[in-house]
């Protein structure tokens, strides 16, 4: 395939090493495979959310294995949907609010159905470390996203429509095309920002705040850092899948619950602390952009 770079987000000169691909390192084979046998992008998104939700299932009944494997085809699927969208040139904002929404439905099952067994084989603690893990984890992958979209404002990558905040978003009418697709995407965009709009509200604040002391003014060395975004890379949910694929592998996916609670929060802690004292370092120089 001669054109695989199109499914890129970005240039290779913007292009920052994601840690969190390494989890599903053999993808971009999936994806020519997809792309050479025509499957819509639309198709690959629901493939993800209906393997995840039977990941969800095989938790539940404890065949932790089977749970493991289609856990981690849901994240597989789910790379591939977003760059068979650019490698085709047929992405649209519907895809990107169903995808976003399912993984909502699927995560927030995967960690419901492990939380729910793992508090009837007698250990009630770890509905605490569900509802924890659970915000935890929708918490840390809203910050990648955030510096991602960011990144990408500064570098011109390819963001299919995204927004930081999609509740400003003016242009909806524009993207739908015809009233059915209205209809869906207004549906869509609802369920998007009933769930993710918190989040978004929460990392802005807290990226305003980090900002501010720090002192930096050049959105370019604010944003436009590649260690950076590499070192914010595994907060995305591929970690956390990959976490409780390996957890799940060993017997004890339980034990993802307190692992993403505690680690990836410390972790995601370190990184806006890193953060912070980059931008300072930035201010302290001039903040020289570029």
């Amino acid at each position: 395939m001669d054109n695989i770079e199109q499914s890129r987000k970005f240039a290779p000169e913007q292009r920052y090493f994601n840690i969190s691909v390494l989890w599903i390192f053999y993808f971009r084979a999936v994806l020519r495979l997809l792309y050479r046998l025509r499957v819509p992008h639309e198709a690959v998104t629901l493939l993800a959310i209906a393997i995840g939700l039977l990941a969800a299932y095989l938790f539940y009944n404890g065949y932790l294995i089977a749970a493991a494997v289609a856990l981690h085809f849901k994240d597989i699927f789910d790379a591939c949907d977003g760059a068979l969208a650019r490698l085709t040139g047929r992405g649209h904002l519907i895809g990107r609010y169903l995808d976003s929404v399912g993984d909502f439905a699927v995560l927030t099952a995967v960690l419901a159905a492990i939380t729910v067994r793992a508090a009837a084989n007698g250990s009630d603690i770890y509905i605490l470390w569900g509802i924890l893990a659970w915000l935890s984890l929708f918490i840390q992958c809203s910050f990648f996203n955030y510096y991602q979209l960011a990144y990408a404002e500064q570098t011109g990558g390819k963001r299919l429509s995204s927004e930081r905040d999609e509740r400003s978003r003016n242009n909806i009418d524009a993207l739908a095309g015809s009233a059915g697709r209205k209809f869906v995407l207004g549906i869509l965009r609802i369920l998007y920002i009933v769930i993710y709009s918190w989040q978004d509200s929460f990392v802005t604040s807290v990226d305003r705040r980090l900002r501010k002391r720090s002192g930096c003014r050049s959105d370019w060395d604010w944003y436009g850092d590649k260690a950076l975004m590499t070192l914010q890379s595994p907060l995305c949910f591929g970690t956390h899948i990959f976490v409780i694929i390996i957890l799940a592998v060993l017997g004890e996916p339980r034990y993802a619950l307190p692992f993403i609670a505690v680690i990836m929060n410390i972790y995601l802690f370190w990184v806006l602390l890193f953060r912070m004292r980059r931008g300072a370092r930035y201010a302290g120089d001039g903040d020289i952009a570029g």
